[in-house]
Order: structure tokens, then sequence, then C-alpha cells
């Protein structure tokens, strides 16, 4: 297990990773969305393109995980119960969203947008939790 540190050194270490991905997920989907041509992309090229894209998500995942091993259990508890319910959250969006797919209410959803509500729902969670409220 990872030793434990600062509250500001574990801070500063995700900030390093997590911009800098950031920055090269932006930059991956708009290099692939404006220089590649969609109807004639070889299917390598496309998948290597959306693998190269999910690099740097993983990265911050990576990232997150490294910051709950490296500060104290107060810290640490804030994090995984934001997890947890953005967990929760996407699991249950999901079910929905399934289900109203399945009676003919919904259309046809992207499982993309699953990930961004993820994060979303794991933004709201660590601000809720900051106030000491739960989702």
């Amino acid at each position: 297990m990872t030793q434990t540190r600062g509250f500001r050194t574990a801070n500063r270490r995700y900030k390093f990773l997590f911009w800098p991905m950031m920055a090269a997920y932006v930059a991956i989907i708009l290099g692939a969305k404006f220089l590649i041509d969609e109807d004639t992309a070889p299917v390598w090229l496309n998948a290597a393109c959306a693998i190269a894209a999910t690099l740097p998500l993983g990265i911050v995942l990576y990232a997150i995980r490294r910051q709950t091993d490296e500060t104290d259990e107060y810290t640490r508890l804030r994090y995984l119960k934001a997890l947890r319910d953005a967990g929760l959250i996407t699991a249950a969006i999901t079910f929905l969203v399934g289900f109203l797919q399945i009676f003919d209410v919904l259309g046809s959803v992207d499982v993309f947008w699953f990930g961004p509500l993820f994060f979303f729902a794991f933004g709201i969670s660590r601000l809720t939790n900051c106030f000491g409220a739960t989702v």
C-alpha cells in the first residue's frame, strides 16, 4: 500500500496528472474530429483514435485512485463516498435508459454518454460531500 502523504503533496501529484491528461484528451478528440475523414478513414485508424482518446481518461482514473491511497482517512472516505455515489447514480440512470428503450419510450442512446455522466455525478458528489450533504 502506498504511504500516506500530506494532502498538499497528494493534491499536487493529482493535478500534475489530471491537467496534462485533460489537455491530451481534448487535443486527441479535436485532432481526430478535424483530421480524420469519417467516410474514407480505415477502421484501424478510427480504432487507434478511440484507444488514444481513452488512455488519458484511464490515467485520470488512476490519478483519482492514487490520490485516495496517498491521503488521510478522512479525505479517502470523502473520495470513496463520491465514487460510490457516482457509480450508483450512473447505474440507476443506465437501468432507467435501458428500460425506457425496452418499452419504446426512448430511442437509441449512445453508450458513450454514460462515461461523462459518471464524471459529472462524481463531481456533484464530491461537491456535496464537501458541504456535508449526501446525494
